[in-house]
């Protein structure tokens, strides 16, 4: 076992108070538990965020599962096809606990088949880049860090490697991950990184990717604090084509919600194009609903006729800085104000109020005053 001293590494008071418990129920039960994950990286960098705890044990890991819902008052459920176990507490915080396992890619770009681990450092190995790699060992005492493919130099050194020269082949969701965290931690790529990445997609490996599992990615990627310098890595080594053949990024994020900034992405191909990717997009309903609600407006390039939400005025603003102030308000006229003047409901109402709707967007018509003045004047004519 490949152990230092875990010296760097600090844990934050929130977490010690959770993992110290489970430290010694695991210690007397024999179990052997560690600490995994992006905590790990992130407290060795420094950083002292908690917001999930990712554990794994060498055994059976329900028994430290539940005795983790009952000190949090939470409760455990099974997460995802790998047997994960989720406690999630009622402050916020986050914890998985999973069984030390192996995996085996019989095809590129499938989900592995997986099996009991007999250590740490069989699991350790299967995963993607060093620096993600290494594992504080809570039980049995005393704490180390197990280190198999000396991650923390890496990490020192700033660099992100792939743990196997296939490992784009068997996962190319790694490819997503390692611009996201080259972008992040403003690392540099292993000299071999660029090109692995580039011989995955040659060899259509990352093409067999499904639609689920590209959007998940994608949507993580909009998560960042800024999506820009990951989604320009992943135009350069080819792959955003693979979210959509013509995809741009702006050149920065106003908006910090993923299904916004996504509404933004999607603007970029223009409306019609985006309404049709959107369809094709396996999207949650609440957010889907919300995105077309908003390229449908930019397609029409009208007043709606009733409010529009408050995502679809962020998001519209966000994509059109120019756009005339009243044009994302409410059609200053109705099918009364129409009517009172004689013109009876249908087309030729619809054709009205249309009109008025595409002079409004266009600043041509700002307030409910200069619109009644419109329709008195030249709103009634023919077209």
């Amino acid at each position: 076992m490949a152990v230092v001293s875990p010296g760097p590494l600090r844990i934050p008071a929130r977490a010690r108070a959770v993992l110290d418990p489970l430290s010694e129920q695991a210690h007397s039960a024999g179990l052997p538990l560690f600490l995994v994950g992006g905590c790990v990286r992130d407290w060795l960098l420094g950083r002292s965020s908690v917001s999930d705890l990712d554990l794994c044990v060498v055994g059976d890991a329900s028994p430290l599962a539940r005795a983790c819902a009952r000190q949090l008052n939470g409760r455990a459920e099974a997460f995802g096809r790998f047997g994960t176990l989720r406690v999630l507490a009622p402050f916020g915080l986050r914890v998985d606990f999973a069984r030390a396992r192996r995996e085996a890619y019989p095809s590129p770009a499938c989900l592995p088949e997986v099996s009991p681990a007999r250590s740490i450092e069989e699991d350790l190995i299967r995963r993607d880049f060093t620096v993600n790699a290494m594992a504080l060992r809570l039980s049995p005492r005393p704490r180390v860090l197990v280190d198999p493919m000396d991650g923390l130099a890496d990490l020192g050194r700033g660099t992100l490697r792939l743990l196997h020269p296939e490992s784009f082949r068997d996962d190319p969701t790694r490819v997503f991950r390692a611009a996201r965290y080259l972008a992040r931690f403003g690392f540099s790529p292993a000299p071999e990184m660029a090109s692995a990445a580039r011989r995955a997609l040659a060899a259509g490996h990352a093409a067999r990717l499904s639609p689920h599992r590209v959007l998940q990615e994608l949507l993580r990627i909009l998560e960042e604090k800024d999506p820009g310098p990951a989604l320009k890595i992943l135009r350069r080594w080819g792959y955003l084509r693979l979210v959509h053949p013509r995809l741009s990024a702006p050149r920065r994020f106003i908006l910090r919600d993923p299904a916004e900034r996504l509404a933004l992405l999607a603007l970029s191909l223009g409306p019609e194009e985006a309404l049709r990717w959107m369809d094709s997009l396996p999207l949650e309903r609440g957010p889907a609903s919300l995105i077309r609600e908003t390229l449908i407006r930019a397609r029409d390039r009208a007043a709606a006729r009733s409010p529009i939400s408050p995502f679809s005025l962020r998001v519209l603003k966000a994509a059109y800085p120019a756009l005339a102030p009243g044009a994302l308000k409410p059609l200053f006229l109705s099918g009364k104000d129409v009517s009172a003047r004689g013109v009876a409901p249908g087309r030729r109402m619809g054709e009205i109020l249309g009109r008025a709707a595409r002079l409004q967007w266009r600043g041509r018509l700002s307030s409910r005053r200069q619109a009644l003045a419109w329709l008195d004047g030249s709103g009634l004519k023919k077209s």
